[in-house]
């Protein structure tokens, strides 16, 4: 009997209420929706952490940053254990063929953690030779273009037009290395992992795609409720003085993103199926992560809200996971690699008893989870941790030692945080304990003294660190280019203008951005030999 094969499909900042079959009727997914009618839907998925680099590793090994040292994104370092099992180092050595494709985010970015073969497509590639998907676009002629993956200085939360066409469009060039690794392949078995940028910022969008969801009823964004260390004052920083009209854009940007995602998955499945190894194939569909899409006044990620850690989350693999089933059970990315392990009949080569995360076949593991925790960020002004319970959630904030509550069954939003009148309830120090234990194998060093949760007072954040204009992206510019470095700066215009289609509505006019001008000229000056250019967006 033929060895069952392992397909891991990873999209980037996926909310867990994008799927239309998941109960979500303003998506259009009819790839992922049968992929729910013949899988098993955990509703309530979580990741671990809600970044990219730290979910993505929580994966790999089946643990979290306490392990693999990674509590935030932190690019240039590499793993912190380099010799701790990963799930594609142990089923190499367990006869599969190994094999990355797509987006990975790992430091190095050729780091292979235990893949056979690499083929990669990174949000901002540093080498063209590292990536797989820059490398393709040189060969089409299209080796010049500069913000292959859409603009992300000032543009980064605004809807685009893509500069590349769907023909050579990230998603396509995925599905098509995908399929074409698989015939390859032959019937060998096989660990692949895939790993989609969308529907990750920025929402480029190629021209057939555009206008998809216009005539939508699409949900409406959770009212404006930040917490400290935010700020709930209206501002600008946070997109707080957009109109409906634009905030709708964002959001139909967003969702298409997810429904081009969903048309290459379905290329994927129909091969799979077409060459008969698709009921052989443990498919795991997740996301590393989720998206406020400015529910509570947020966007992006890294927050404790179920808008940035709940994920899709789906299962096929008919002979242990019976079809159109709907789990409410708690299930994070670290119970992937045991999982994987059980369904192959591969023992875990370390000390299994160190594993976070736990299999999800019925027999194997108690999965019956009471709570579930997510924690993000170093010990600094940013870190925080959450344990949920099916009705209350429980928020850590280290800057300032703040607290939040939120009874999920009467305020889904988490708009209400009820604190004050729970301080000292039994809900509330059972949570608290779990965070604190917690903490103590798994946080950082230092965030537990004396048997108590430390208090950081780094005051208040700006509203660039989780608002809409993120300052960090106004320095990720592509390093490689193809033409005359005295063209650099024109052709980085000529970008922009075709990006935003001669609108000018970025709403980046509210804001003091000369400063934003001054770095691209910096940028320029590293990448461009010395060109100076200003573009006068928001006028």
């Amino acid at each position: 009997m033929n060895k069952p094969n392992i397909l891991i499909i990873l999209a980037d900042q996926q909310r867990y209420d994008t799927i239309g079959a998941a109960g979500y009727e303003h998506m259009i997914t009819p790839n992922l929706d049968k992929l729910v009618e013949e899988g098993y839907l955990y509703k309530n998925a979580h990741t671990h952490n809600p970044v990219c680099m730290p979910a993505r590793h929580d994966l790999l090994i089946g643990m979290p940053a306490g392990a693999h040292g990674y509590f935030a994104n932190k690019g240039g370092s590499p793993i912190k254990d380099y010799g701790i099992p990963t799930l594609p180092g142990i089923l190499s050595e367990n006869g599969y063929r190994t094999a990355a494709i797509g987006k990975m985010h790992f430091s190095p970015v050729r780091m292979h953690h235990g893949y056979s073969e690499m083929h990669l497509m990174e949000e901002i590639p540093r080498r063209r030779q590292d990536d797989a998907y820059a490398t393709y676009l040189k060969k089409q002629g299209l080796g010049a273009v500069q913000n292959i993956h859409g603009i992300r200085p000032l543009l980064y939360h605004t809807p685009q037009q893509a500069q590349v066409d769907e023909a050579h469009y990230e998603t396509n060039w995925v599905k098509n290395r995908t399929i074409q690794w698989l015939n390859e392949n032959g019937e060998h078995p096989f660990m692949l992992c895939v790993g989609y940028i969308k529907p990750h910022p920025p929402w480029d969008i190629p021209e057939d795609f555009q206008g998809l969801y216009k005539d939508k009823v699409l949900p409406k964004a959770i009212e404006r409720s930040r917490s400290y260390p935010c700020d709930n004052e209206a501002d600008p920083w946070y997109g707080d003085l957009d109109d409906e009209d634009k905030m709708r854009q964002i959001r139909e940007a967003y969702y298409t993103s997810v429904t081009m995602v969903d048309e290459s998955v379905g290329h994927i499945m129909e091969h799979l199926r077409s060459t008969g190894q698709l009921d052989n194939t443990l498919v795991i569909y997740t996301s590393d992560h989720g998206e406020m899409l400015q529910d509570k006044g947020y966007y992006s990620k890294s927050l404790p809200y179920d808008s940035s850690v709940r994920v899709p989350f789906i299962v096929r693999y008919p002979k242990s996971f019976p079809a159109g089933t709907l789990s409410e059970a708690f299930v994070d990315l670290t119970d992937i690699l045991p999982t994987c392990l059980d369904v192959t009949g591969t023992d875990y080569p370390g000390d299994e008893s160190r594993l976070y995360g736990g299999s999800l076949l019925k027999g194997k593991s108690d999965r019956n989870r009471e709570t579930i925790i997510s924690a993000c960020g170093f010990l600094h002004k940013s870190r925080w941790v959450m344990c949920r319970h099916p009705r209350y959630k429980y928020v850590y904030q280290y800057n300032g030692g703040k607290e939040e509550m939120y009874d999920l069954v009467n305020d889904p939003g988490e708009v209400h945080n009820v604190i004050a009148s729970m301080e000292g309830s039994e809900m509330h120090l059972a949570l608290r304990k779990q965070v604190l234990d917690y903490e103590k194998e798994w946080g950082p060093e230092g965030a537990v003294v004396d048997d108590e949760l430390v208090v950081l007072n780094h005051g208040p954040l700006d509203g660039h660190v989780r608002g809409k204009y993120h300052i960090w992206s106004n320095s990720q510019f592509q390093p490689f280019y193809e033409g005359e470095a005295s063209d650099r700066g024109l052709r980085f215009a000529d970008e922009v203008c075709h990006a935003v289609g001669g609108d000018v509505r970025t709403g980046v006019d509210t804001l003091d951005h000369e400063q934003w001008l001054e770095a691209f000229e910096e940028q320029f000056g590293v990448y461009g030999g010395g060109v100076s250019v200003k573009m006068d967006y928001g006028k």
